[in-house]
């Protein structure tokens, strides 16, 4: 027996020709008629709801993440690995000071640097060391601490952005799921209702995908080397750290079959 498919916005519905007629489709003259036992099951078959919903949050960014970096420059390694050294130690008895969070230096490195000359072996004539701190605080808080950072051995600012905490998304999760699969369902029921079915039970639900956040573009990381002499404080620079919207989608599959 073919198949109907029927197709709303944002709907599916298969429904078998016979039940969609209130019965059994016609044979032809030249078929045979199927067994009275055959015809109760072919009737008695349920069709197949194809339904999604979407349910959208806003949430308030309560969490800044960033990251500063220190560059430093020396003759030879071991005085650029005690300069890094001490402007290291400097930046992060700074960022305890101020309850950051996931405070974590990401990598250190030491870089030769090379002054080519012509018709001679290249030299080096000094090294550079490299190392990256990152840290989250709340948004609040986070320019006055970008700006200490700098007062306190940081040479550079990287990108960082503003986002609402993992546990405040996973909460919001939960409530999306439960009221796009409520949507789904009713969804469901009054297309069942619209062609002389009733859901009869759920085939298959899929959450997909995972909550996105969107949140505005992080900022390009921008680079302020300090001064060999003391500089004077710096401004912190004023931000706003707004909100994300998080989405779910639910795709629901419902068998549905004749009332009675």
């Amino acid at each position: 027996m073919r198949a109907a498919r029927i197709r709303t916005a944002g709907f599916l519905v298969v429904l078998l020709t016979g039940l969609a007629a209130g019965g059994v489709a016609a044979q032809a003259p030249d078929q045979a008629t199927p067994p009275s036992g055959q015809r109760a099951a072919v009737r008695d078959r349920a069709g197949l709801i194809m339904t999604h919903a979407e349910a959208r949050r806003r949430l308030p960014n309560t969490v800044s993440d960033a990251g500063v970096a220190i560059e430093v420059h020396g003759r030879d390694l071991r005085s650029t690995a005690t300069q890094l050294g001490r402007q290291a130690q400097a930046l992060l008895g700074y960022l305890r000071a101020q309850n950051v969070e996931r405070l974590r230096t990401e990598g250190t490195t030491f870089e030769p640097e090379i002054q080519e000359l012509r018709g001679q072996p290249d030299r080096i004539k000094g090294y550079t060391g490299r190392i990256t701190v990152s840290f989250r605080t709340n948004p609040d808080q986070l320019p006055f601490v970008l700006a200490g950072s700098l007062e306190n051995g940081a040479t550079a600012l990287g990108q960082f952005g503003s986002s609402p905490r993992e546990e405040e998304v996973e909460v919001a999760r939960r409530d999306m799921v439960e009221e796009a699969a409520r949507v789904a369902v009713g969804q469901a029921r009054a297309i069942a209702d619209t062609v002389g079915q009733r859901v009869a039970g759920i085939e298959l639900v899929e959450v997909d995908p995972l909550p996105r956040v969107e949140a505005g573009l992080p900022m390009e990381g921008y680079r302020m080397d300090r001064a060999a002499r003391p500089a004077p404080p710096i401004a912190a620079i004023a931000s706003a750290a707004g909100d994300s919207s998080l989405s779910v989608t639910v795709v629901m599959t419902v068998r549905v079959a004749p009332p009675g």
